[in-house]
């Protein structure tokens, strides 16, 4: 049987006649002519890849059920994270989010969180395997595996590479369907927020040289954060950004320095004068004083230096030695839109292998039950020593950093969240 996300489809074997119109038929019938039937000897990685190129996005479930029938697999589900990233919803063609599995304190969580496999015994005796879904080192839920045998080495060897190959075909068939988008949301969303989430890049990034991950809240609300990285042969670039307001207009002027920013690297323009196009593009389509602040730059993977520009915006704290060192020593320029051609200064901080950079919005420092004690940058520092040194994946650090903002806030905010980690590594 195969459980996608939740609902319970049988797993089709070679005698069914096409008569059947489950989940599982339809994906057999997607498969290319070419590609056989699973067998018991069959190398599901190569099955599941061979059958991937015409098969449909709602169908992508029960294909990674067939593709594991030969290990004993019984069923299988499918989940990805909301965009609070508190639960883990099921992927079913309806949508209703039937199923979904809290992160915090459960097994399928700390899949999730600390990106491993986590074997899970019930009473009875049945074994169910939790693999996180990562698209190169970005979080994207987790593919659940029931067994009717032992987990041996050989099971989990698959179900992980299976896992794998799932969460590229995942983000793959995203872009042609709203099946998996529908399955992160809990809430409806406004324009503002999907104009914003519809730029930005994955949500982490890790290599053997550097780490960078990034978050916003609220994640159906937020209009004016934003945040861009890229990592380009030069160093990878980084950009956090806080437009004025809380509206769609808000969205847009973020929108427009983002993209500004983004034509100015791809052109190869330096960050100073990148700085004076996007000043002098947002005044051009703004000219009632709409701005935004921003922190962006390049860090040089080889020499571990970090130049930026600091548009208004609250400085970088520096992590070394697994701890908070303080703010980055800064030099700031004016908000972009109000610069009216006032030239930008070009910071610079060298990060040794081992040290990192949080970038924020103020947000992050002012959330807080309206009329009581905001959030402020000494509890928003002890919290990142906190998970700083429990050693969590980036996304996972930034994760928890947000819900604590959230919480101290009961889930109110005064403004937009968001928080960027840069970690050199060695």
């Amino acid at each position: 049987m195969a459980d996608v996300g939740g609902q319970v489809t049988p797993v089709p074997d070679s005698s069914d006649d096409g008569r059947a119109r489950s989940p599982a038929a339809r994906a057999s019938e997607a498969a290319p002519t070419d590609v056989p039937e699973p067998t018991p000897d069959h190398d599901p990685l190569r099955w599941l890849l061979d059958a991937s190129h015409t098969l449909e996005p709602g169908d992508l479930g029960p294909a990674v059920a067939r593709a594991l029938q030969a290990h004993g697999v019984d069923e299988i589900g499918l989940f990805v994270v909301d965009h609070n990233h508190v639960r883990l919803n099921p992927v079913t063609p309806t949508g209703d989010g039937d199923g979904a599995l809290d992160i915090a304190g459960t097994p399928a969580g700390r899949a999730f969180s600390w990106e491993s496999t986590q074997v899970e015994t019930s009473a009875g005796g049945e074994v169910h395997v939790w693999a996180p879904l990562i698209d190169g080192t970005a979080r994207l839920g987790v593919l659940r595996v029931d067994l009717s045998g032992p987990a041996d080495d050989v099971a989990l060897r698959a179900i992980e590479q299976i896992a794998a190959l799932t969460a590229e075909l995942l983000v793959a068939k995203s872009q042609y369907t709203d099946i998996f988008e529908l399955a992160r949301r809990d809430q409806p969303m406004t324009l503002a927020a999907e104009l914003q989430r519809s730029s930005l890049p994955p949500i982490a990034l890790v290599t053997d040289r550097v780490a960078v991950a990034g978050m916003l809240q609220p994640a159906y609300e937020v209009a004016g954060d934003s945040f861009d990285y890229a990592l380009n042969h030069d160093g990878l670039h980084v950009a956090i950004l806080d437009s004025v307001g809380h509206d769609l207009d808000s969205s847009l002027v973020s929108h427009l320095v983002q993209g500004c920013l983004r034509n100015c690297r791809r052109r190869g323009v330096g960050l100073a004068d990148a700085y004076a196009e996007a000043d002098d593009a947002l005044a051009q389509r703004f000219p009632d004083l709409r701005f935004a602040t921003a922190a962006f730059g390049c860090l040089d993977l080889e020499s571990g230096m970090f130049r930026w520009v600091s548009a208004g915006h609250p400085a970088p704290l520096v992590l070394r030695q697994g701890a908070v060192a303080g703010p980055a020593p800064v030099t700031p320029s004016v908000p972009i839109g109000l610069g009216r051609g006032a030239p930008a200064t070009v910071n610079e901080v060298h990060l040794e292998p081992g040290d990192g950079l949080v970038l924020y919005t103020d947000g992050v420092v002012e959330g807080g039950v309206r009329g009581s004690e905001r959030f402020g940058l000494q509890r928003f520092t002890d919290v990142l020593d906190t998970v700083i040194d429990a050693g969590l994946p980036p996304a996972e650090v930034l994760r928890r950093l947000t819900h604590a903002v959230l919480e101290h806030s009961t889930y109110e905010l005064r403004d937009d969240v968001g928080i960027m980690l840069v970690q050199r590594l060695g």
